[in-house]
This record gives C-alpha cells, sequence and structure tokens, in this order.
C-alpha cells in the first residue's frame, strides 16, 4: 500500500470515529439525554452549540501547532480530550456536567476532525493532497448513515450512556493508535513558492481580501449545509411532505453525500478544485428551484442535490484554500478561514428554524439564497486567481 493510501485509511477510519462521537451524536441522543436529565432539548442543543464555538476558536492555534509539530503530536491528544469529554458525558447527572462534557468534545473536534486531518496530510503531500482529502471525506461520509444506527440500537437496549462509552472506546482503541502511527513530520522550508498568493513574513498570517473573501465564502455554504441537514426532515414536512415521505428523502442524504465523495475519488484529477467547488455550491440551489417549480415531486431530488453539496463541501474546504496560498502555513491560514463558517454553522440551525415556523417557502429561498452568494464569491475569486497568473505569466 502507498504511503498516501496508508494515511488516508489511517486519518478515514480516525475521522469516521471523531465526527461519529461529536457532530453526529445529537441526532440519535439529545432527546433520550435530554429526558434523563430533565431538562429542555433546547438546552442540550446549547452545550453542543458551545462544542462548537470552541472548535472553531480554537481551529488557528491547533492548525498551527500542526504546522510546527505535524498531526502524530497533536491528533493523538484529540483523542485523549474527546474520551475524557465522552466519559464525562457518559457520567452527566446535571447542567453543569452536560456543558462540561461538550466543552471538552469541541476541544477534541479542533484537535482532531477535518481541518486538523487536512493540515496533516498538507504536511506529507503540499500540493498533492487532494486525493488523499478526497479519500479521507469517504470515510466521514459513513458516518451518519452508521453511526445513527449503533446509538439508537444500543441506546433502546443498554441505555445512552452505553451508546456514549461505545465512541469512548472506540477513540480509545481504534482512534488512538492509528494516530500515534502517522509517519514523524520533519518541519522543512516550502521548495516552491505558491503562484497566487503573494510574498508575506512567513511569521504571521496575512490578512488580505483573498482570506475575507473565503471566510465570507465558506460561512454562506456553512449556512446552506448545516442549516438543512440538522432540520431537514423538519423543514420537508414543513414544505409538505408527509411524514413517511420525508423520513424517506431524508435517508437518501446519508447515500448522496457518499456517492458525491467516491465520484470525487474517481474524477479529482479531470476537475479542478474550482470546478468542483461550483457543484458544491450550485446543486442546492437546483434542487430548490426543483421545489419551488414542481413542489412535494421536487422534495427526493432536491434531497439528491443538497447531498451532493454537503458531499462535496468537505472536500472544496481543504483544496481551494491549498490551491490559492499553496502548503505553507496551512494549518494556522485554514484555522482562521473556517473560524466565521463555524460560527454560522453552529447557530444556522436555529435561525432556520425560526424562519420556516413563520414561512417554510421563505426558509428554502433563504438557503438557496445563501448558495448563490457562495457561488458569486467563488466566481470572485476565480477571476483573482486568473489574473494574477496572467501577471505572473506576463
Amino acid at each position: 500500500m502507498k504511503p498516501s493510501s496508508r494515511l488516508t485509511v489511517r486519518l478515514g477510519v480516525s475521522q469516521f470515529i471523531g465526527w461519529s462521537s461529536g457532530f453526529y451524536l445529537p441526532a440519535i441522543l439529545a432527546v433520550p439525554i435530554s429526558q434523563s436529565l430533565g431538562i429542555r432539548t433546547e438546552t442540550f442543543f446549547w452545550a453542543f452549540t458551545i462544542a462548537l464555538l470552541f472548535s472553531a476558536f480554537l481551529g488557528p492555534r491547533i492548525g498551527k501547532a500542526i504546522d510546527i509539530l505535524g498531526g502524530r503530536r497533536v491528533l493523538p491528544f484529540g483523542n485523549i480530550v474527546f474520551i475524557l469529554g465522552l466519559v464525562l458525558l457518559a457520567a452527566t447527572s446535571s447542567v453543569t456536567m452536560l456543558f462540561a462534557a461538550w466543552v471538552l468534545i469541541g476541544i477534541g473536534a479542533a484537535m482532531g476532525n477535518y481541518d486538523a486531518a487536512f493540515a496533516t496530510v498538507v504536511n506529507f503531500f503540499g500540493d498533492k493532497s487532494n486525493k488523499v482529502i478526497a479519500g479521507i471525506t469517504v470515510f466521514v461520509g459513513l458516518s451518519s448513515t452508521i453511526s445513527w444506527p449503533i446509538n439508537a440500537w444500543v441506546s433502546e437496549n443498554f441505555g445512552w450512556q452505553q451508546a456514549v462509552l461505545v465512541w469512548a472506546f472506540a477513540h480509545l482503541l481504534i482512534a488512538l493508535p492509528l494516530n500515534m502511527t502517522i509517519p514523524k513530520f520533519d518541519r522543512r522550508e516550502p521548495e516552491v513558492v505558491s503562484q497566487v498568493s503573494a510574498t508575506a513574513d512567513k511569521s504571521r498570517i496575512r490578512f488580505d481580501l483573498l482570506i475575507v473573501l473565503f471566510a465570507i465564502m465558506f460561512a454562506l455554504e456553512a449556512f446552506m449545509v448545516a442549516s438543512v441537514n440538522t432540520t431537514l426532515p423538519f423543514l420537508l414536512t414543513e414544505l409538505g411532505a408527509s411524514v413517511g415521505l420525508a423520513l424517506l428523502a431524508a435517508s437518501i442524504l446519508g447515500p448522496s453525500q457518499v456517492l458525491a465523495r467516491i465520484l470525487l475519488v474517481v474524477l479529482e484529477r479531470s476537475m479542478s478544485p474550482i470546478n468542483i467547488a461550483g457543484v458544491s455550491m450550485m446543486a442546492h440551489p437546483i434542487g430548490v428551484v426543483l421545489i419551488l417549480v414542481f413542489g412535494v415531486n421536487g422534495l427526493i431530488p432536491f434531497v439528491i442535490l443538497h447531498g451532493i453539496s454537503v458531499g462535496l463541501d468537505p472536500f472544496i474546504r481543504g483544496t481551494l484554500p491549498l490551491l490559492f496560498f499553496g502548503p505553507e502555513q496551512f494549518g494556522e491560514r485554514q484555522g482562521y478561514i473556517m473560524m466565521l463558517s463555524k460560527i454560522v454553522g453552529a447557530f444556522s440551525p436555529l435561525l432556520l428554524t425560526l424562519i420556516v415556523v413563520i414561512n417554510p417557502t421563505v426558509g428554502i429561498i433563504t438557503t438557496m439564497s445563501m448558495g448563490l452568494g457562495a457561488s458569486a464569491l467563488l466566481f470572485w475569486l476565480s477571476v483573482i486567481r486568473k489574473t494574477r497568473l496572467a501577471n505572473l505569466a506576463g
């Protein structure tokens, strides 16, 4: 097995466990945990939101640490913090313990999920990281499809505490050893400076127009993706679907993501990251148009197209910044770029729910506008890139 394939499997499996035990945990366990503690489900999700915010604000620091030390010396600590958070969550008997547990899980996610994994890949493969990044996203695409049934079955038969502990043991016995066997990273100066990024002081990130555009673009897409993902069955019923149709359509989301990511691995060499980003950002708006034109009959095609957007989203978050800025200081820069995106993603489900309750059509048009706005910024970025490359060539 090639070094790139070995790293893809190591990080893919550990990422699968990280996302299953963090972001995807509340979908099944929020209600039983809330009932057990005698609290409102909204209180549980506020704790979850705090975790997302901690992950957002710690991103640049974690990325910088990986840039300097490599993933082998950072990712295992993410597993350890995840384990502590999950064990505390399983032992939770009060709201204070619940919030403390989710703070730890948020810190673990910052140290171990997508941005950290992508920074680790870029350390080793630089500008040739795209295929490894695509492979990792395939593993994570299975998280909801596999973890939700596991959580439901264990919770129903043994209790939600045991469902949480399953993932703590998965971190301890599988993810932690995998991350500890990541090859050692010897920091070196880059051989080739990115053609697009301007020459800058390498000791710190330069906050120019390019970074601002990236941050806003990914924040718009985060609203589109996160808000719909977490409210999908409710959203579909408010748009006129029966409960059965809503559940059927929602069940298609996971396979659509995985299919998009598998096709991504196959087609990655024939499509540039900018073209893939265009597909990712426009698939959801096209799906909304189908709903507006065909009503309930457009719901299943909408979910398929939204799944394509969701499936491609992690890939473009790793590869677009790499294309524009190069591998130098990738982790730290990625942390800053994604900070606004993570904050928006944390609050977007609540905001979309409030809009949908008032007017479902306005709600779905709102998500479409986010995708169109992100697409417009992508076009602007592509023009900037072409202009800079033309100037360098001239």
